[in-house]
């Protein structure tokens, strides 16, 4: 059973399950989820805890003891379990049995990071899944954060004006730990309501944060203003322009390969099973075929060429001049002005 984040108050007025396993890169939405779980297994008597963590090695024979052993002054306990990034054999079968051994006085809590498809689709995911809720948690994209600002400032009795929304999304995004900071000192200010835009740009310090892989839906779905904002924010945030360099490369050269295979009268769907494309990612992909010509993807890359030269002389300017006009020549099919040479 697949569980949200924002469903998971509701879900416990029935009462626990007796396993959940919160995974993925959002540290806000996991922190407060594994802390909403806790307290309401306090709250049902579950008053012996014991947590296990993958940095410290797992070890699986204190894990199993600590499970089935009963604290003298509490007949129900959780086992909270950090799982690593990756499971060898032998953690997955223990990983297995300990889940077959859950009862109503016994709790798991597992949390481990993103995972991918392969990993969704192990053994040992698909027990967990069956056992009880598991909790996907990630940093809410462009188009929900306002929204999940919204809901934020409603729990602590606060609203804001739709601009004032727009500019604390755009300040906030990628960071909800800080945004969640933000939003918790704004209530202690008595500020009136909605708050304005003038407001909070007196009263909030912006503290975004993007990774490079970011940049890349947006340029597929031909949003450029929003891709060149995140570059300029990667640059800030110190990103070398060689490390995007090669992925816009990865991403350039699956695109090449997609419109000739197309060309060829090969499907798309049997392309990109070949790439090894996402299923998530198929839409844009397909978004971005329909309106960047081969020959436009092939400039693209002669841009992308320019830039690599620039990295390598170790200028760092003109490397991300490239790069910026890289992201503009995603908007349609038109070739651009622009010379390869520079």
């Amino acid at each position: 059973m697949r569980l949200y984040p924002e469903q998971l108050a509701k879900h416990l007025q029935a009462g626990l399950a007796p396993c959940y396993f919160i995974y993925g890169d959002e540290p806000l939405l996991k922190l407060e989820a594994l802390a909403t779980l806790r307290h309401t297994a306090r709250s049902l008597g579950f008053d012996d805890h014991q947590r296990f963590s993958a940095e410290d090695g797992l070890d699986w024979d204190s894990i199993f003891a600590a499970s089935q052993s009963m604290s003298l002054f509490s007949q129900r306990q959780i086992i909270e379990l950090q799982l690593p990034d990756k499971l060898d054999k032998n953690s997955s079968t223990r990983l297995r049995e300990l889940v077959a051994q859950s009862h109503d006085d016994l709790l798991l809590l597992f949390s481990g990071p993103k995972l991918n498809q392969q990993q969704q689709k192990s053994v040992w995911f698909k027990a967990l899944s069956a056992a009880g809720p598991v909790i996907p948690v990630f940093t809410p994209d462009a188009r929900h954060f306002p929204r999940w600002l919204s809901q934020r400032l409603h729990q602590h009795g606060l609203s804001a004006e739709p601009d004032a929304l727009q500019w604390l999304a755009y300040a906030f995004e990628g960071n909800l730990l800080a945004a969640a900071g933000e939003i918790d000192k704004l209530a202690l200010q008595a500020l009136p309501q909605p708050l304005t835009l003038a407001v909070l740009q007196q009263q909030v310090q912006p503290h975004n944060v993007f990774n490079p892989f970011q940049l890349f839906d947006p340029l597929l779905g031909g949003k450029v203003k929003r891709a060149t904002r995140i570059l300029l924010q990667l640059r800030q945030e110190g990103i070398e322009a060689g490390m995007l360099c090669h992925l816009f490369a990865r991403e350039l050269n699956t695109l090449s390969q997609l419109q000739r295979g197309m060309k060829s009268g090969q499907s798309f769907s049997q392309l990109a099973s070949q790439l090894h494309v996402w299923s998530s990612r198929q839409g844009l992909m397909q978004n971005a075929l329909a309106r960047l010509p081969l020959a436009k993807i092939q400039q693209l890359h002669s841009m992308l060429a320019a830039a690599d030269r620039a990295v390598a002389a170790f200028e760092e300017d003109e490397a991300w001049r490239w790069l910026y006009s890289i992201c503009v020549g995603f908007l349609d099919g038109h070739l651009l002005a622009i010379s390869p040479n520079g």
